[in-house]
Protein backbone atom coordinates (compact mmCIF):
# COMPACT_ATOMS: atom_id res chain seq x y z
CA UNK A 1 0.00 0.00 0.00
CA UNK A 2 1.37 3.40 -0.92
CA UNK A 3 -0.44 6.65 -0.27
CA UNK A 4 0.79 10.25 0.14
CA UNK A 5 1.31 9.88 3.89
CA UNK A 6 1.81 6.16 4.46
CA UNK A 7 3.54 3.12 2.96
CA UNK A 8 2.96 -0.47 4.10
CA UNK A 9 5.30 -3.17 2.83
CA UNK A 10 5.11 -6.92 3.42
CA UNK A 11 8.73 -7.97 3.82
CA UNK A 12 10.21 -11.48 3.88
CA UNK A 13 13.77 -12.22 5.01
CA UNK A 14 15.83 -15.41 4.87
CA UNK A 15 17.53 -16.52 8.08
CA UNK A 16 20.68 -14.47 8.73
CA UNK A 17 19.71 -11.56 6.46
CA UNK A 18 20.74 -8.14 7.80
CA UNK A 19 19.29 -4.75 6.92
CA UNK A 20 21.11 -1.58 7.97
CA UNK A 21 19.00 1.54 7.93
CA UNK A 22 18.50 5.05 9.26
CA UNK A 23 15.10 6.15 10.52
CA UNK A 24 14.65 9.83 9.72
CA UNK A 25 11.61 12.08 10.09
CA UNK A 26 9.13 9.28 9.48
CA UNK A 27 7.52 7.01 12.03
CA UNK A 28 8.44 3.39 11.27
CA UNK A 29 6.58 0.34 12.63
CA UNK A 30 7.63 -3.31 12.37
CA UNK A 31 4.93 -5.94 12.98
CA UNK A 32 6.25 -9.50 12.99
CA UNK A 33 3.87 -11.82 11.10
CA UNK A 34 6.05 -14.94 11.21
CA UNK A 35 9.54 -15.71 12.54
CA UNK A 36 11.93 -13.63 14.66
CA UNK A 37 14.22 -10.67 14.07
CA UNK A 38 16.83 -8.87 16.16
CA UNK A 39 16.62 -5.06 16.26
CA UNK A 40 19.93 -3.40 17.17
CA UNK A 41 21.15 0.14 17.82
CA UNK A 42 24.41 1.27 19.36
CA UNK A 43 22.68 1.31 22.76
CA UNK A 44 20.43 -1.77 22.74
CA UNK A 45 19.42 -5.03 21.12
CA UNK A 46 15.90 -6.49 21.20
CA UNK A 47 14.52 -9.72 19.76
CA UNK A 48 11.05 -9.39 18.20
CA UNK A 49 8.90 -12.51 17.92
CA UNK A 50 5.74 -13.38 15.98
CA UNK A 51 2.92 -10.98 16.88
CA UNK A 52 5.15 -8.30 18.40
CA UNK A 53 5.25 -4.69 17.20
CA UNK A 54 8.04 -2.08 17.42
CA UNK A 55 7.54 1.59 16.49
CA UNK A 56 10.39 4.07 15.98
CA UNK A 57 9.61 7.77 16.24
CA UNK A 58 13.08 9.29 16.48
CA UNK A 59 16.11 9.71 14.23
CA UNK A 60 18.19 6.62 14.87
CA UNK A 61 20.56 4.32 13.02
CA UNK A 62 19.59 0.66 13.40
CA UNK A 63 19.95 -2.81 11.94
CA UNK A 64 17.55 -5.74 11.64
CA UNK A 65 18.82 -9.31 11.46
CA UNK A 66 16.53 -12.28 10.88
CA UNK A 67 17.06 -15.04 13.43
CA UNK A 68 15.02 -17.41 11.25
CA UNK A 69 12.88 -17.09 8.12
CA UNK A 70 10.83 -13.98 8.94
CA UNK A 71 7.89 -12.08 7.48
CA UNK A 72 6.92 -8.64 8.79
CA UNK A 73 4.84 -5.62 7.90
CA UNK A 74 6.85 -2.41 7.61
CA UNK A 75 4.71 0.71 7.97
CA UNK A 76 6.23 4.13 7.25
CA UNK A 77 4.24 7.26 8.07
CA UNK A 78 5.73 10.58 7.00
CA UNK A 79 3.83 12.70 9.53
CA UNK A 80 1.94 14.58 6.84
CA UNK A 81 -1.12 12.37 6.54
CA UNK A 82 -3.67 13.66 4.09
CA UNK A 83 -7.30 13.81 5.26
CA UNK A 84 -9.65 11.35 3.61
CA UNK A 85 -12.46 13.14 1.77
CA UNK A 86 -15.67 11.16 1.28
Amino acid sequence: LKSPGKQILLTAMHEGTEINSFQSKESVTFQIVEGRIRYCTRKESVNLNKGQVLTLCENIKYSLTSIEETVFLLTVVNGILQPVVK
